[in-house]
């Protein structure tokens, strides 16, 4: 049987502070080159499902650091009531 001991006065982390909006574009554009590299993988594994469920992934990111860095809604002066 394993024991389990928990200590009373064990020191917590305290809560980050929120990243500023460059911190975040920052942040964003390396998880956008990590999700690169996954399609990439994906490609070579050939794998099409996961290759479009990665590439909706970016491009949901490019979005928000689109969002982050100029200030405007990636598609707010696109026209979207129609479909393709």
């Amino acid at each position: 049987m394993v024991e389990i001991v928990l200590e009373p006065n064990v020191r917590r982390r305290r809560g980050r502070q929120p990243l500023s909006g460059k911190k975040k574009a920052a942040a964003l554009f390396r998880v956008w080159h990590g999700v690169r590299e996954l399609i990439e993988q994906a490609e070579r594994l050939g794998d099409s499902e996961l290759v479009h469920f990665l590439a909706v992934t970016q491009l949901l990111v490019e979005e928000r650091a689109t969002t982050l860095t100029s200030g405007v809604a990636a598609f707010e002066h696109v026209d979207t009531s129609l479909p393709n």
